[in-house]
């Protein structure tokens, strides 16, 4: 087992960027099999010009994030029977969706008919407590919440602790997802991450805070729970330094087949606050990857006029990439980013410098002269579908101007 000292690492999974900062620690290389679907064995190379204003999805950042709903899996027989949900906004929109049985998947997912939806406060039912309706067929088609209705609150109801109840006969064991959105509340949660990607066994940090017209609150309850991309959900405890949390991964998680090919885990943070005689409830969620520590940079960059030579320390067969901004002297003598480089290397473990190769005629285009630099070094493990490090700083050892690397 090697050490590694683990940078800054941003995370691609399919279609999701997720940046992050990650403080360094050391964690150990693993030698994992191949995965079984085809990976390209062919080197291939990939630049392309870049301007000032497009380097932000190379930055690393911070995640944040304000939450003003909150949502919960309930029953049939919960609905049936009434529950009691807490309104802390006027004119607050509730939707109800289906879930599908995964037990028995011939089921179809249940969907309520906002007719048969009523609201009680203090025991008295309500006249006509919501202000429109809308059904499973019209959030159809907008296409994003299937087998789900929906109600908007009349403003005149007002705050307070209601009960939902559904007139409708739904099966006991039918389950749903029920979300309350309370647009322009003063109450929000509050949450942010430093990170979005970690490598195994390692915590996961976290801001949250319960917020009243962005002052916290005090007296606030927060649990938190993990869900595994596979689906798979857990409850975690979550640790308090100062005003910094973490959790550590369950490590009956640590094993998903799924994670090992891009999936998301997401922590859910759920949080109950009391004020002025109302309950305030408020869900967020953070979606983040965990890679296998496969390989890593060893810090061994050397720059030519073609190309980098980028030291690696492979411990697992596979396809990686690595990439970096490249950066080259104006006719003023300033350092300017023109190109974003791209190289992709079948591997086999052990030491090695690869080859990071720049297109000449996109360097010729900007006006720039060698020497060349380097930044936001990026390595990822292509084959298991995860980014394992980068490194923010310029990482150049300057080559003769004549080199032909």
């Amino acid at each position: 087992m090697k050490k590694i000292k683990q940078t800054l690492i941003s995370v691609c999974v399919g279609s999701l960027l997720i940046n992050t900062a990650v403080l360094a620690q050391d964690v150990n290389l693993v030698s994992i099999p191949v995965p079984d679907h085809k990976i390209e064995q062919e080197s291939l190379h990939f630049s392309q010009p870049i301007t000032e204003n497009s380097l932000s999805p190379f930055v690393s950042q911070r995640y944040v994030n304000a939450s003003d709903e909150y949502w919960m899996e309930v029953s049939g027989k919960e609905l049936n029977s009434g529950l009691a949900l807490n309104i802390s906004q006027p004119g607050a929109l509730i939707r109800l969706s289906g879930k599908a049985n995964l037990e028995n998947k011939g089921l179809q997912a249940m969907s309520i008919d906002p007719e048969t939806i009523e609201l009680r406060k203090d025991a008295e039912l309500l006249a006509s407590p919501f202000s429109s309706k809308v059904t499973k067929e019209q959030l159809a088609t907008a296409n994003i919440f299937p087998n789900s209705s929906a109600v908007k609150l009349n403003k005149n109801v007002g705050k307070g602790t209601f009960q939902l109840r559904v007139t409708q006969s739904l099966n006991s064991e039918d389950r749903f997802m029920l979300n309350v959105k309370e647009k322009g509340s003063p109450y929000q949660l509050a949450y942010s991450a430093p990170a979005q990607a970690l490598l195994a066994n390692q915590e996961f940090t976290f801001d949250m805070s319960m917020n009243k017209s962005s002052k916290s609150l005090g007296g606030v309850t927060h649990n938190t729970f993990i869900k595994s991309p596979s689906g798979e959900v857990q409850a975690v405890a979550y640790q308090v330094s100062g005003d910094k949390y973490s959790i550590t991964l369950p490590d009956s998680f640590s094993n998903d087949a799924s994670a090992s090919l891009g999936g998301l885990y997401e922590l859910h943070i759920v949080s109950q606050a009391r004020d002025a005689n109302l309950n305030v409830n408020r869900n967020g969620k953070i979606a983040f990857a965990i890679a296998q520590p496969t390989a890593r940079m060893t810090g061994e960059v050397n720059v030519g006029n073609a190309q980098a030579l980028v030291g690696l320390d492979v411990a697992s067969e596979g396809r990686y990439e690595i990439s970096a901004i490249v950066s080259g002297l104006t006719k003023q003598g300033k350092s300017k980013k023109v190109m974003l480089s791209r190289s992709a290397h079948y591997l086999q473990p052990g030491l090695q410098n690869v080859q990071l190769k720049f297109d000449t005629a996109i360097l010729k285009q900007a006006n720039v002269i060698a020497p060349y630099k380097v930044s936001q070094l990026r390595l990822v493990d292509q084959s298991r579908m995860s980014l394992l490090e980068q490194q923010q700083q310029d990482l150049s050892k300057e080559l003769p101007i004549n080199s032909h690397m």
